[in-house]
């Protein structure tokens, strides 16, 4: 059974956004990483980080925007 055009499009920007939320966490964990071992007390310093971590982790893979009403699933 062959996918219609517009669902493969829509699997193929799920997949993008899927790579990208994972690459934006790799990076900010290298970030995160570095931060820990330069600052003696960085606990506020990384909480932005969480954070931004956490929203991209709701937005992308638990598809929180959906669940509230402002996004197209």
């Amino acid at each position: 059974m062959s996918q219609s055009p517009e669902m493969r499009a829509g699997q193929q920007v799920a997949m993008r956004k899927g790579i990208m939320a994972a690459i934006s966490l790799g990076v900010l964990s290298i970030i995160e990483y570095i931060i820990w071992f330069s600052f003696e007390k960085p606990v506020l310093i990384l909480l932005p980080f969480v954070l931004l971590k956490g929203w991209i982790i709701l937005d992308s893979f638990m598809h929180v925007k959906v669940v509230l009403g402002r996004g197209d699933h």
